[in-house]
């Protein structure tokens, strides 16, 4: 039988102190926030297990950073009864405590927080349109739920000036309905609301980063980033993995001991090698290598040069 996801979990009152769902609360942090580090589930899943974590946290902090979840990827963490396990709890508790916004956002909010900038649904809802073709796929989810609603895809790719301002609301709902197990649903509806935030003009670069360890929401996001420089013209959009954020960690001097980053990258109980996009001191392009995590954490804490993409 199909999985039914719901958007909220049933324990929701658990996490109910640590996160905001206020949508004029989430469009303020946004519009304030000089880093939004929106999470996948992957990556989620991955930091939650790492021992210590409030190194993460710190380096958020430093960048004035917020966290910010989607409804559908809770559903992705609520994998099988709707409830959030208690690993997934204890974490968003200790990033509350250490004082980190943490934003559990509907995909539509975003709609409200260009609406704080933009006085014209039309031209919001044409924001929308083309968010979504830049991120969906040709055999995605989003592709699949469009195909079946013929109306909903004349609205979205058809109409240039639909003034309704209950699309986003109709699409991102159509949408989670439409989730199932085991797709990218989660990962590329946060790329369509990271593409949509990406028309409020910001004074520094890459304000919008998904934090992923998952390899298919880079290349949708890759695309999001490459249609956003040629048709925005800003650079505002990013991905890190953990390894690169253990790299950029190291940077600023929030973490050196080696055991400390094999233990992070060995929290995503991975293995003994990684895959890395990465290029060394005197190569003239990156390519991924795989790596023992031993030897990843040694490159990095070094100074040997080495440069981590993913």
């Amino acid at each position: 039988m199909k999985k039914v996801y719901n958007d909220t979990p049933d324990n929701f009152a658990e996490i109910q102190t640590y996160v905001i769902t206020n949508v004029e609360d989430i469009a303020k942090a946004i519009i304030l926030a000089d880093k939004c580090f929106f999470y996948d589930a992957c990556a989620f899943r991955n930091h939650m297990r790492i021992l210590n974590p409030e190194c993460i946290f710190e380096y958020i902090k430093r960048m004035g950073g917020i966290v910010v979840i989607t409804r559908c990827i809770v559903m992705e963490l609520c994998s099988n009864d709707n409830l959030l396990w208690k690993e997934h709890i204890e974490y968003l508790k200790k990033m509350y405590q250490y004082g980190i916004k943490i934003l559990l956002m509907y995909e539509e909010d975003a709609f409200h927080v260009l609406n704080t900038c933009y006085s014209g649904t039309a031209q919001i809802n044409l924001m929308l349109s083309f968010a979504i073709r830049a991120a969906k796929s040709k055999t995605g989810t989003i592709e699949n739920i469009l195909n079946n609603n013929s109306a909903l895809r004349k609205e979205i790719f058809i109409s240039s000036e639909n003034k309704d301002s209950s699309l986003a609301k109709r699409f991102f709902r159509e949408a989670r309905n439409g989730k199932s197990s085991g797709d990218d649903l989660g990962e590329t509806l946060v790329a369509v609301c990271i593409h949509m935030l990406s028309n409020i003009r910001e004074i520094t670069e890459y304000k919008y980063i998904m934090l992923t360890d998952d390899k298919g929401a880079i290349a949708s996001l890759g695309k999001v980033m490459k249609n956003v420089k040629e048709y925005i013209g800003s650079s505002c959009i990013s991905g890190i993995t953990t390894p690169k954020l253990c790299q950029l960690m190291v940077q600023e001097h929030i973490i050196e001991d080696k055991k400390e980053i094999e233990s992070i990258i060995n929290a995503g109980s991975i293995g003994e090698f990684i895959k890395i996009y990465c290029s060394e001191q005197f190569e003239l392009s990156p390519c991924e290598k795989s790596i023992s995590v031993a030897e990843f954490a040694k490159k990095i804490t070094n100074n040997a040069g080495v440069k981590i993409y993913l």
